[in-house]
């Protein structure tokens, strides 16, 4: 097991730096050990290419944006894949009443009727992860999307709702930066609002049906953003593979069956990635359950939540966090959104806390900090602690913008959390604080510029790194000061980014959904050391172990390791 340095660390920090310790040989979340994309001891290589530094490659049945997770030599892996099986479009929402997962049991204190119809106030933008986090889907591209740019772009048509518009006055309206083009934030914030018009308007003529002043859409429609209702069937599997050849060693199928609504083109059904601590593997399908295998891949339990309402049917993509004995789940949609913490031998729900927020898609993380474990979630409405034991709420800090989807790192003093649609904003927040800490001495410093959408932040050797939006535009800055190091570099080859940047042996990994994987050296300066292309292109984060990096592409898994 690989040691790290210890000195000047209070007990808070040596319990943290312990965690890191506990698993640095191993990959067991999406965001690494300490779950900000940093893996001790990883010495990945520095240049590859299809004819060079590929340990392996293999083909993936079905599809799927989750992270892989890495213990001993066992690779994770999450994909939904096509039966062939059609039924009618009103079957998938019938299959849960019919109750095609025998055997599965609802948290105590959930049922079906305490889904109410509350809405949420963002829509699902990011195609990783999320994202995964991504890691997670954007509201790019969907054909009512598309059809609200073509009538803005001829200009003559009217626009959503009855008003009239064109596309340079929109393009000014929402280019932010300045540079006279939409990046992915801008076009998304533009298109929100696109949408936003036309259901005021579609509101309007049905006079009952309530604005969309909030942001909500109604419940089972198909959504502006995500595909249709869905007619196919669908496997829902956990496979685990060789880590040293690639070769599968088992597939399990959680669930069979039709999803009750649809998903962005650029998400899918599997975005949740596994978390694992060598002993079991829990796996998330969401609204298709919550799973947890022993390492040979014997089904130790499962629970049904019920089916997540998305907005705009932008699809899911939390995943769930482990801690000790104790799995957490956000649970964040258009209907009762909550944080629930269950047993992690036995499935047991340990507690539920409501929580004010509508969809959503980060990763929780949990941390000590002075012998107070906390679950720390990110959120449009606030950033918000919960302790881990009983699920109080500790504190929280409002600031964020709409669809905070980028997940909270943490180090041993201080949260980072923060996002970036229709706005930007970072905050560093000190741990060990009470009760509503916005505007609060507890919030070190704060930015509001150049923030990402989808893609996690990095925290690495008292740096942040950061993209904006879902574009390879960098910056990092310095953790305990905020001072901008690098600000706003445009990263040559990287085109359109939603997996989040990994650090490994003195080196940043960022991935592109073009195939290129930019290699940068690990400093307070803008060093280029490598721009890598491969033949896939890369919504999920990098997963570095050792010498070993994997990557998921739409289609392929990749083992990137010196020969």
């Amino acid at each position: 097991m690989k040691s790290i340095q210890l000195t000047k660390l209070g007990l808070g920090g040596l319990a943290w730096a312990l965690t890191v310790t506990a698993s640095s040989e191993n990959w067991p979340t999406w965001r690494g050990p300490a779950a900000n994309g940093m893996a001790p001891g990883g010495n990945p290589p520095t240049e590859f290419s299809e004819s060079k530094n590929v340990q392996w490659k293999i083909k993936l049945p079905g599809s799927g944006n989750s992270t892989p997770v890495i213990w001993g030599d066992q690779v994770f892996v999450l994909t939904a894949e096509k039966t062939g099986k059609k039924v009618a479009a009103a079957a998938g929402g019938e299959s849960r009443e019919r109750g095609q997962r025998p055997g599965s049991e609802r948290p105590e204190g959930r049922d079906r009727g305490e889904r109410g119809s509350r809405g949420g106030d963002r829509p699902r933008p990011d195609g990783d992860r999320g994202s995964r986090d991504g890691e997670r889907p954007r509201p790019d591209g969907e054909r009512s999307g598309r059809g609200g740019e073509r009538s803005s772009e001829r200009g003559g048509r009217s626009g959503f709702g009855g008003g009239s518009f064109n596309r340079e006055e929109f393009i000014k309206r929402f280019d932010k930066d300045g540079d006279g083009e939409l990046n992915d934030a801008e076009r998304d914030a533009m298109r929100d609002e696109l949408r936003q018009q036309f259901s005021r308007g579609r509101s309007s003529e049905r006079g009952g049906e309530r604005s969309s002043r909030s942001g909500r859409s109604s419940r089972g429609r198909g959504g502006f953003g995500g595909g249709g209702k869905p007619t196919e069937e669908y496997r829902f599997v956990l496979i685990s593979i060789d880590r040293n050849t690639g070769k599968e060693n088992w597939r399990r199928v959680a669930a069979t069956q039709v999803p009750h609504e649809g998903h962005h083109r650029d998400h899918g059904y599997a975005s949740g990635s596994p978390v694992t601590d060598g002993e079991h593997t829990i796996v998330s399908f969401g609204s298709r359950g919550l799973y947890c295998y022993d390492m040979k891949g014997k089904l130790q339990w499962k629970k049904d939540f019920g089916d997540m309402r998305m907005r705009n049917s932008f699809g899911e993509g939390t995943s769930p966090a482990l801690h000790g004995d104790t799995v957490v789940l956000l649970w964040d949609h258009e209907g009762d959104s909550a944080l629930y913490a269950l047993d992690k031998k036995t499935g047991k729900l340990k507690w539920k806390t409501d929580r004010n927020e509508a969809s959503g898609w980060c990763t929780p993380v949990v941390t000590t900090h002075n012998g107070v474990t906390q679950v720390i979630v990110n959120g449009t409405r606030a950033v918000r602690s919960y302790q881990l034991s009983d699920g109080k709420l500790l504190w929280q800090c409002s600031g964020q913008t709409s669809n905070a989807i980028p997940s909270v790192v943490v180090d041993e003093n201080f949260a980072y959390a923060m996002s970036g649609f229709r706005g930007s904003h970072v905050a560093a927040i000190k741990l060990g604080g009470s009760g509503d800490l916005t505007d609060s001495k507890s919030v070190i410093w704060t930015a509001n510029r150049g923030t990402p959408y989808t893609p996690s932040p990095l925290l690495s050797n008292g740096r942040i790194w950061y993209l904006s939006g879902n574009n390879g535009i960098l910056s990092v800055r310095d953790t305990k000061s905020g001072k901008l190091l690098v600000e706003g570099e445009r990263l040559d080859g990287v085109s359109g980014v939603y997996a989040s940047p990994v650090s490994a042996g003195g080196r940043v990994y960022i991935a592109g959904r073009n195939g290129t994987v930019s290699v940068l050296k690990d400093s307070a300066t803008l060093e280029v050391l490598a721009t890598n292309e491969l033949d896939e292109k890369f919504d999920c984060s990098p997963a570095v172990v050792g010498n070993q990096m994997f990557l998921r592409g739409k289609e392929t898994l990749y083992c990137i390791a010196s020969k």
